[in-house]
Protein backbone atom coordinates (compact mmCIF):
# COMPACT_ATOMS: atom_id res chain seq x y z
CA UNK A 1 0.00 0.00 0.00
CA UNK A 2 2.90 2.36 0.70
CA UNK A 3 3.77 2.65 -2.98
CA UNK A 4 0.28 3.45 -4.23
CA UNK A 5 -0.40 6.88 -5.66
CA UNK A 6 -3.76 8.65 -5.70
CA UNK A 7 -4.70 11.70 -7.78
CA UNK A 8 -7.82 13.69 -6.85
CA UNK A 9 -9.68 16.54 -8.52
CA UNK A 10 -12.06 18.83 -6.65
CA UNK A 11 -10.05 18.58 -3.43
CA UNK A 12 -11.44 21.87 -2.10
CA UNK A 13 -15.01 21.21 -3.20
CA UNK A 14 -17.91 20.24 -0.98
CA UNK A 15 -17.65 16.51 -1.65
CA UNK A 16 -14.02 16.31 -2.77
CA UNK A 17 -12.78 18.18 0.28
CA UNK A 18 -14.52 15.71 2.57
CA UNK A 19 -13.20 12.80 0.50
CA UNK A 20 -9.62 14.08 0.80
CA UNK A 21 -9.95 14.58 4.55
CA UNK A 22 -11.25 11.02 4.96
CA UNK A 23 -8.48 9.57 2.78
CA UNK A 24 -5.81 11.30 4.86
CA UNK A 25 -7.32 9.82 8.02
CA UNK A 26 -8.01 6.30 6.71
CA UNK A 27 -5.18 5.71 4.21
CA UNK A 28 -2.18 7.69 5.50
CA UNK A 29 0.29 5.64 3.44
CA UNK A 30 -1.18 6.71 0.10
CA UNK A 31 0.88 9.25 -1.82
CA UNK A 32 -1.67 11.88 -2.79
CA UNK A 33 -1.63 14.56 -5.47
CA UNK A 34 -4.43 17.08 -6.00
CA UNK A 35 -5.36 19.36 -8.89
CA UNK A 36 -5.72 22.90 -7.52
CA UNK A 37 -5.97 26.26 -9.24
CA UNK A 38 -4.73 28.04 -6.12
CA UNK A 39 -3.46 26.72 -2.81
CA UNK A 40 -4.76 28.39 0.34
CA UNK A 41 -2.64 28.70 3.49
CA UNK A 42 -5.23 26.50 5.26
CA UNK A 43 -4.78 23.74 2.68
CA UNK A 44 -0.98 23.89 2.94
CA UNK A 45 -1.13 23.74 6.72
CA UNK A 46 -3.62 20.88 6.92
CA UNK A 47 -2.21 18.77 4.08
CA UNK A 48 1.54 19.38 3.88
CA UNK A 49 2.18 15.96 2.35
CA UNK A 50 -0.27 16.41 -0.54
CA UNK A 51 1.53 17.16 -3.79
CA UNK A 52 -0.23 19.99 -5.61
CA UNK A 53 -0.76 19.77 -9.36
CA UNK A 54 -1.12 23.49 -10.01
CA UNK A 55 -3.66 23.90 -12.80
CA UNK A 56 -7.28 24.09 -13.91
CA UNK A 57 -9.75 21.70 -15.48
CA UNK A 58 -8.65 23.04 -18.87
CA UNK A 59 -5.04 21.90 -18.45
CA UNK A 60 -5.53 18.63 -20.30
CA UNK A 61 -1.89 17.59 -20.64
CA UNK A 62 -1.21 18.19 -16.96
CA UNK A 63 -4.30 16.24 -15.89
CA UNK A 64 -3.52 13.36 -18.25
CA UNK A 65 0.03 13.09 -16.89
CA UNK A 66 -1.20 13.11 -13.28
CA UNK A 67 -3.76 10.39 -14.08
CA UNK A 68 -1.17 8.29 -15.89
CA UNK A 69 1.20 8.50 -12.93
CA UNK A 70 -1.47 7.51 -10.39
CA UNK A 71 -2.69 4.08 -9.37
CA UNK A 72 -6.06 5.52 -8.37
CA UNK A 73 -7.86 8.61 -9.65
CA UNK A 74 -10.82 10.17 -7.84
CA UNK A 75 -12.66 12.73 -9.96
CA UNK A 76 -14.93 14.95 -7.84
CA UNK A 77 -14.19 18.25 -9.57
CA UNK A 78 -16.31 19.72 -12.37
CA UNK A 79 -18.07 16.49 -13.32
CA UNK A 80 -19.60 18.11 -16.41
CA UNK A 81 -16.27 19.32 -17.81
CA UNK A 82 -15.71 17.23 -20.95
CA UNK A 83 -12.06 18.17 -21.31
CA UNK A 84 -11.13 17.19 -17.76
CA UNK A 85 -12.89 13.81 -17.98
CA UNK A 86 -11.34 13.09 -21.37
CA UNK A 87 -7.88 14.06 -20.09
CA UNK A 88 -8.21 11.68 -17.14
CA UNK A 89 -9.27 8.85 -19.45
CA UNK A 90 -6.46 9.65 -21.88
CA UNK A 91 -3.91 9.49 -19.09
CA UNK A 92 -5.27 6.24 -17.72
CA UNK A 93 -5.26 4.74 -21.23
CA UNK A 94 -1.47 5.18 -21.36
CA UNK A 95 -0.88 3.12 -18.24
CA UNK A 96 0.84 -0.25 -18.48
CA UNK A 97 -0.04 -1.18 -14.89
CA UNK A 98 -3.49 -1.53 -13.29
CA UNK A 99 -5.37 1.68 -12.57
CA UNK A 100 -8.69 2.68 -11.07
CA UNK A 101 -11.00 5.66 -11.56
CA UNK A 102 -13.74 6.59 -9.07
CA UNK A 103 -15.95 9.17 -10.76
CA UNK A 104 -18.53 11.32 -8.97
CA UNK A 105 -21.84 11.90 -10.73
CA UNK A 106 -25.34 12.69 -9.42
CA UNK A 107 -28.99 11.71 -9.52
CA UNK A 108 -29.92 14.67 -11.71
CA UNK A 109 -29.44 12.13 -14.49
CA UNK A 110 -32.55 10.22 -13.39
CA UNK A 111 -34.73 13.16 -12.29
CA UNK A 112 -37.96 13.84 -14.16
CA UNK A 113 -37.14 17.49 -14.87
CA UNK A 114 -37.29 17.12 -18.66
CA UNK A 115 -40.88 15.83 -18.61
CA UNK A 116 -42.14 17.38 -15.36
CA UNK A 117 -45.32 19.54 -15.55
CA UNK A 118 -44.22 21.19 -12.27
CA UNK A 119 -47.45 20.33 -10.50
CA UNK A 120 -45.65 19.07 -7.42
CA UNK A 121 -46.95 15.54 -7.68
CA UNK A 122 -44.83 12.53 -6.70
CA UNK A 123 -43.36 10.29 -9.36
CA UNK A 124 -43.74 6.60 -8.45
CA UNK A 125 -40.55 5.62 -10.30
CA UNK A 126 -37.71 4.55 -8.01
CA UNK A 127 -34.56 3.78 -9.98
CA UNK A 128 -32.52 0.71 -9.07
CA UNK A 129 -28.83 0.50 -9.93
CA UNK A 130 -29.36 -3.24 -10.51
CA UNK A 131 -32.78 -3.64 -12.14
CA UNK A 132 -32.42 -0.43 -14.18
CA UNK A 133 -28.73 -0.79 -15.00
CA UNK A 134 -29.25 -1.05 -18.77
CA UNK A 135 -31.83 1.76 -18.77
CA UNK A 136 -29.41 4.00 -16.90
CA UNK A 137 -26.63 3.20 -19.35
CA UNK A 138 -28.98 3.96 -22.27
CA UNK A 139 -30.09 7.36 -20.96
CA UNK A 140 -29.85 10.07 -23.63
CA UNK A 141 -27.04 12.59 -23.64
CA UNK A 142 -29.63 15.20 -22.63
CA UNK A 143 -29.78 13.55 -19.19
CA UNK A 144 -27.64 15.56 -16.78
CA UNK A 145 -24.05 14.31 -16.42
CA UNK A 146 -24.75 11.19 -18.46
CA UNK A 147 -22.69 11.71 -21.63
CA UNK A 148 -19.53 11.80 -19.51
CA UNK A 149 -20.73 9.01 -17.21
CA UNK A 150 -21.19 6.69 -20.18
CA UNK A 151 -17.74 7.48 -21.59
CA UNK A 152 -16.27 6.61 -18.21
CA UNK A 153 -18.23 3.36 -18.02
CA UNK A 154 -17.13 2.45 -21.54
CA UNK A 155 -13.46 3.09 -20.71
CA UNK A 156 -13.33 0.27 -18.17
CA UNK A 157 -11.33 -2.79 -19.20
CA UNK A 158 -9.13 -5.52 -17.73
CA UNK A 159 -6.32 -3.06 -16.93
CA UNK A 160 -8.15 0.19 -16.16
CA UNK A 161 -11.28 -0.16 -14.06
CA UNK A 162 -13.84 2.63 -13.67
CA UNK A 163 -16.73 3.08 -11.24
CA UNK A 164 -19.34 5.83 -10.82
CA UNK A 165 -20.72 6.96 -7.46
CA UNK A 166 -24.08 8.71 -7.85
CA UNK A 167 -25.31 10.53 -4.75
CA UNK A 168 -28.55 12.53 -4.61
CA UNK A 169 -28.96 15.90 -2.91
CA UNK A 170 -26.56 15.96 0.02
CA UNK A 171 -26.97 17.70 3.35
CA UNK A 172 -24.58 18.54 6.17
CA UNK A 173 -21.33 20.50 6.25
CA UNK A 174 -18.11 19.48 4.52
CA UNK A 175 -15.18 18.40 6.69
CA UNK A 176 -12.54 19.53 4.21
CA UNK A 177 -10.89 22.78 3.22
CA UNK A 178 -12.88 25.05 0.92
CA UNK A 179 -16.56 24.86 0.03
CA UNK A 180 -18.55 23.84 3.10
CA UNK A 181 -22.09 23.55 1.74
CA UNK A 182 -24.04 22.18 -1.19
CA UNK A 183 -26.96 23.50 -3.27
CA UNK A 184 -30.36 22.26 -2.15
CA UNK A 185 -30.90 24.08 1.14
CA UNK A 186 -28.34 26.93 0.87
CA UNK A 187 -29.62 28.16 -2.52
CA UNK A 188 -33.19 28.00 -1.21
CA UNK A 189 -32.24 30.02 1.87
CA UNK A 190 -30.41 32.54 -0.32
CA UNK A 191 -33.60 33.05 -2.35
CA UNK A 192 -35.79 33.33 0.75
CA UNK A 193 -33.53 35.98 2.25
CA UNK A 194 -34.47 38.08 -0.76
CA UNK A 195 -38.14 37.17 -1.31
CA UNK A 196 -39.19 36.34 2.28
CA UNK A 197 -41.55 33.81 0.69
CA UNK A 198 -40.97 30.11 1.45
CA UNK A 199 -42.43 28.08 -1.40
CA UNK A 200 -42.95 24.72 -3.01
CA UNK A 201 -43.99 23.88 -6.58
CA UNK A 202 -47.64 22.98 -7.14
CA UNK A 203 -48.79 20.51 -4.50
CA UNK A 204 -45.26 20.20 -3.10
CA UNK A 205 -45.50 16.41 -2.92
CA UNK A 206 -42.50 15.84 -5.21
CA UNK A 207 -39.92 13.51 -3.69
CA UNK A 208 -36.17 14.02 -3.60
CA UNK A 209 -33.58 11.50 -2.49
CA UNK A 210 -31.14 12.81 0.12
CA UNK A 211 -28.02 11.54 1.88
CA UNK A 212 -25.85 12.91 4.67
CA UNK A 213 -22.40 14.03 3.50
CA UNK A 214 -20.66 11.63 5.89
CA UNK A 215 -22.54 8.67 4.46
CA UNK A 216 -21.54 9.61 0.91
CA UNK A 217 -17.92 9.77 2.03
CA UNK A 218 -18.29 6.36 3.67
CA UNK A 219 -19.14 4.87 0.27
CA UNK A 220 -16.03 6.45 -1.26
CA UNK A 221 -13.95 4.96 1.57
CA UNK A 222 -15.58 1.56 1.13
CA UNK A 223 -14.67 1.66 -2.56
CA UNK A 224 -11.11 2.70 -1.73
CA UNK A 225 -10.78 -0.04 0.86
CA UNK A 226 -11.70 -2.64 -1.76
CA UNK A 227 -9.34 -1.09 -4.31
CA UNK A 228 -6.34 -0.33 -2.09
CA UNK A 229 -6.39 -3.49 -0.01
CA UNK A 230 -7.94 -6.01 -2.40
CA UNK A 231 -7.20 -4.81 -5.93
CA UNK A 232 -10.85 -4.01 -6.53
CA UNK A 233 -12.37 -6.55 -4.20
CA UNK A 234 -16.14 -6.80 -4.54
CA UNK A 235 -16.60 -3.51 -6.43
CA UNK A 236 -18.34 -3.75 -9.79
CA UNK A 237 -16.79 -1.74 -12.61
CA UNK A 238 -17.69 -0.37 -16.02
CA UNK A 239 -21.30 -0.44 -17.12
CA UNK A 240 -22.29 -2.50 -14.06
CA UNK A 241 -20.35 -0.18 -11.74
CA UNK A 242 -22.90 2.61 -11.36
CA UNK A 243 -23.61 3.01 -7.63
CA UNK A 244 -26.43 5.11 -6.22
CA UNK A 245 -25.65 6.52 -2.75
CA UNK A 246 -29.18 7.20 -1.49
CA UNK A 247 -30.17 6.98 2.18
CA UNK A 248 -33.60 8.65 2.39
CA UNK A 249 -36.06 10.90 0.59
CA UNK A 250 -38.08 14.01 1.48
CA UNK A 251 -41.14 15.87 0.19
CA UNK A 252 -40.22 19.42 -0.68
CA UNK A 253 -43.37 20.88 0.89
CA UNK A 254 -42.27 19.37 4.20
CA UNK A 255 -38.83 20.92 3.75
CA UNK A 256 -40.30 24.31 2.82
CA UNK A 257 -42.49 24.32 5.92
CA UNK A 258 -39.58 23.31 8.16
CA UNK A 259 -37.32 26.00 6.70
CA UNK A 260 -40.11 28.56 7.05
CA UNK A 261 -40.43 27.71 10.75
CA UNK A 262 -36.66 27.91 11.21
CA UNK A 263 -36.55 31.25 9.41
CA UNK A 264 -39.03 32.73 11.85
CA UNK A 265 -37.28 31.18 14.86
CA UNK A 266 -33.86 32.36 13.67
CA UNK A 267 -35.30 35.82 13.00
CA UNK A 268 -34.53 36.14 9.30
CA UNK A 269 -38.15 35.69 8.21
CA UNK A 270 -40.96 37.93 9.51
CA UNK A 271 -43.31 36.54 12.17
CA UNK A 272 -46.35 34.72 10.80
CA UNK A 273 -44.61 33.92 7.49
CA UNK A 274 -46.40 31.07 5.70
CA UNK A 275 -45.40 28.83 2.82
CA UNK A 276 -46.95 29.40 -0.60
CA UNK A 277 -47.37 27.33 -3.75
CA UNK A 278 -45.47 28.55 -6.81
CA UNK A 279 -46.06 27.68 -10.43
CA UNK A 280 -43.30 27.44 -13.02
CA UNK A 281 -43.81 31.05 -14.15
CA UNK A 282 -43.54 32.48 -10.65
CA UNK A 283 -40.33 30.62 -9.84
CA UNK A 284 -38.83 31.84 -13.11
CA UNK A 285 -39.59 35.41 -12.08
CA UNK A 286 -37.62 35.18 -8.83
CA UNK A 287 -34.83 32.69 -9.55
CA UNK A 288 -32.25 32.30 -12.30
CA UNK A 289 -31.44 30.03 -13.91
CA UNK A 290 -35.07 28.92 -13.76
CA UNK A 291 -34.25 25.35 -14.81
CA UNK A 292 -31.99 24.89 -11.77
CA UNK A 293 -34.65 26.09 -9.35
CA UNK A 294 -37.25 23.86 -10.95
CA UNK A 295 -34.90 20.89 -10.77
CA UNK A 296 -33.85 21.49 -7.16
CA UNK A 297 -37.22 22.22 -5.61
CA UNK A 298 -39.82 20.92 -8.07
CA UNK A 299 -38.63 17.67 -9.63
CA UNK A 300 -38.71 14.08 -8.44
CA UNK A 301 -35.43 12.18 -8.12
CA UNK A 302 -35.71 8.78 -6.43
CA UNK A 303 -33.29 5.86 -6.33
CA UNK A 304 -32.46 2.64 -4.49
CA UNK A 305 -28.82 1.91 -3.59
CA UNK A 306 -28.87 -1.85 -4.10
CA UNK A 307 -25.22 -2.16 -5.18
CA UNK A 308 -23.87 -0.04 -2.34
CA UNK A 309 -25.74 -2.09 0.23
CA UNK A 310 -24.43 -5.29 -1.34
CA UNK A 311 -20.92 -3.87 -0.94
CA UNK A 312 -21.58 -3.28 2.75
CA UNK A 313 -22.61 0.39 2.77
CA UNK A 314 -24.83 1.23 5.74
CA UNK A 315 -25.81 4.90 5.93
CA UNK A 316 -26.03 5.88 9.58
CA UNK A 317 -25.68 9.66 9.61
CA UNK A 318 -28.19 12.04 11.19
CA UNK A 319 -31.43 12.64 9.31
CA UNK A 320 -32.08 15.55 6.95
CA UNK A 321 -34.40 17.03 9.58
CA UNK A 322 -31.87 16.73 12.40
CA UNK A 323 -29.20 18.57 10.42
CA UNK A 324 -31.52 21.14 8.82
CA UNK A 325 -31.37 23.79 11.60
CA UNK A 326 -27.58 24.00 11.38
CA UNK A 327 -27.54 23.87 7.57
CA UNK A 328 -30.04 26.74 7.47
CA UNK A 329 -28.11 28.74 10.08
CA UNK A 330 -24.82 28.27 8.22
CA UNK A 331 -26.44 29.32 4.93
CA UNK A 332 -27.81 32.51 6.48
CA UNK A 333 -24.42 33.33 7.97
CA UNK A 334 -22.76 32.73 4.60
CA UNK A 335 -25.12 34.89 2.55
CA UNK A 336 -25.52 37.69 5.09
CA UNK A 337 -21.81 37.70 5.97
Amino acid sequence: MASQKLFITGATGYIGGSVLEAIIQKFPALRISALLRTVSPEFKERYPAVQVVNGTFDDADMIAKAAEDADIVIHTGDIDHDGCADAILAGLAKKTSPGFLIHLTGTACISDRLENPWDGKPNPKIWSDVVDNQTIYDLPDTAAHHAIDRRIMDASNDLIKTVCICPPDIYGQSTGVGNKATFLVPRYVELLLRTKEPFYLGAGENLRAVTYIGDVIDLFMLMLENIVLRGGGDVKFGKEGFYFAVADEIKWKDAAEAICKLGVEQDWLPPNTKTVSYDEKRLGEVYEPAWLGLYLWGSNSRADSVLARQLGWKPHGPSFWAVLPNDVKKAVEHYLG
